[in-house]
């Protein structure tokens, strides 16, 4: 799958064609989004990747500070420069990026300058459309410098992995074409926007995907609220209970086809202290719980539980109901943001790392994982993939360390082919993130330096020899420091 993002590659006159099947006023506020880029690279963490240019496509919206343009949040992603130009004029505007949901996959671009929404009416946001209706989607798409117009059906409507966060969130499926440069234009249907354009399947003819209304609406209310990632998350593991025998064996009713059973708890999660692990989950915000994990969504469709979940913003209580012990019990969750062992893709900030006698320690996250390209489930090392998959926040580890690579020095010979290798103790004590590490390591006074790995496998350093070769290390290298300005304190 690719995300519609395309270089940007000439400059666009004015237009004067009105397609007839939108009014042209409305036309007016569709956009082009220019932005320069540039992304760290998580392969050497101390530097980028050096910039880079793409386009996409944007809508203008009201909101109470005045009209802003609404866009991917994948096409402003490490944004060094921004501009944008209206549909029929010629004039591009410096933007800045005022709000930015990367859950969500939406920004928010405001435009200092007066005059950039003059004459252009603002597009409301309008109600999730049904299934067989038709929408038109408006953009700049590759393969030419003009507004492009192209229409399709609604063909699904379901909870789906966006690409730029790989959260589950309210997605809608469309048959009309959805190209590189689409993403963040508006879809329409009847003159109101009903969702966003951002992504297309690469072996698929006519499958494209928007992000529904529901969601661009909580989007632009956290954002009125000076949230930028506001959509929480259960923090529970469940498994389904269609079999007979296992609703029997807890205890449940085998003809009731209600519940899922809840197999892990995210310590620090929105259900930790509240919903216990063996709990049977029955009922989530007044909404029963199918055993196959879904619930009602409108009439005739079903959705699954999470819907119910990233409808509420964070703060706000969820009543749930369990069945634990022989008796249902009522619960109320308080909605928090997800707690996530491995974290999610990071946008705007720059990596962490800590080098130490050449060896690079970098918390686990999917951007370090990419690193190993598009299909790093295959290609990566099978441990480090077993833990993103499978495993969750605990008390005693809220980070997985990884000793990226070792930078090849006589401090660390016989180290030097040590790659991709989780570290669990620092001088015997089991660490519980990077930040840890870098305690234990810098107040000991032992003569060695002892990391072990997850397999058991160690890595002793004398400490007076780091200290000397630490330095010319860096140099060599071409480091600037030991270590991310977020570990410096």
């Amino acid at each position: 799958m690719t995300r519609d993002r395309t270089p940007e590659t000439a400059t666009e006159g004015d237009e004067h064609e009105t397609p007839s099947v939108i009014m042209r006023s409305m036309l007016r506020s569709v956009v082009k989004v220019m932005t320069t880029s540039d992304a760290p690279d998580y392969e050497q963490p101390w530097q980028t990747e050096g910039p880079d240019g793409a386009v996409g496509s944007g809508v203008i919206v009201m909101t109470s500070r005045g009209p802003r343009v609404l866009t991917n949040a994948h096409v402003v992603e490490n944004q060094v420069f921004v501009e944008v130009r209206r549909y029929g004029k010629s004039r591009k505007f410096e933007a800045e990026v005022e709000g930015i949901g990367h859950v969500c996959d939406l920004a928010l671009l405001k435009v200092k300058d007066p005059g950039f929404a003059e004459g252009a009416p603002a597009f409301p946001v309008g109600e999730l459309p049904t299934l067989g209706d038709r929408v038109s989607v408006l953009g700049f798409p590759v393969g030419g410098d003009r507004l492009s117009i192209t229409e399709g059906i609604v063909s699904r409507i379901e909870m789906y992995p966006y690409a730029h966060s790989q959260r589950s969130l309210l997605a809608v499926q469309i048959d009309a074409a959805i190209n590189s440069g689409n993403s963040g234009g508006p879809v329409v249907k009847d003159g109101v926007i009903v969702g966003i354009a951002f992504e297309a399947l690469d072996d698929a003819e006519n499958v494209g995907f928007m992000i529904g209304a529901p969601v661009v609406r909580h989007f632009l209310r956290d954002i009125e609220n000076g949230v930028q990632d506001g959509f929480p998350d259960l923090g529970i593991v469940t498994q389904e209970l269609e079999s007979k025998a296992h609703r029997r064996s807890l205890g449940l009713s085998p003809k009731s086809h209600s519940g899922v059973l809840v197999t892990g708890v995210v310590h620090g999660g929105s259900a930790y202290g509240v919903i216990e692990k063996g709990d049977v989950l029955l009922m989530l915000d007044q909404k029963n719980i199918a055993a196959d994990g879904s619930i009602r969504f409108r009439k005739g469709e079903r959705i699954d539980l999470s819907y119910q979940v990233a409808r509420h913003h964070v703060g706000e209580i969820v009543p749930v109901k369990v069945y634990r012990d022989g008796v249902v019990r009522g619960l109320e969750v308080p909605m928090k943001p997800p707690r996530f062992l491995v974290a999610e893709d990071s946008y705007d900030v720059k990596p962490t790392y800590y080098l130490y006698g050449g060896l690079l320690f970098v918390p686990l996250s999917r951007d370090l994982l990419m690193t190993w390209g598009s299909e790093w489930w295959q290609d990566a090392p099978s441990e480090i993939v077993s833990t993103y998959e499978n495993e969750i926040r605990t008390a005693s580890r809220s980070e997985v360390v990884v000793l990226q690579k070792v930078l090849a020095d006589r401090v660390n010979q016989g180290y030097h082919d040590f790659e991709a290798v989780i570290i669990e103790r620092v001088q015997g004590r089991k660490i519980r993130d990077l930040k840890e590490l870098v305690r234990i390591v810098e107040s000991s006074t032992d003569e060695f330096t002892r990391f072990e790995s997850h397999d058991g496998d160690m890595i002793v350093l004398e400490r007076a020899s780091v200290e000397k070769r630490n330095s010319k290390i860096l140099r060599r290298y071409g480091v600037p420091v030991d270590r991310s300005q977020n570990l410096q304190k």
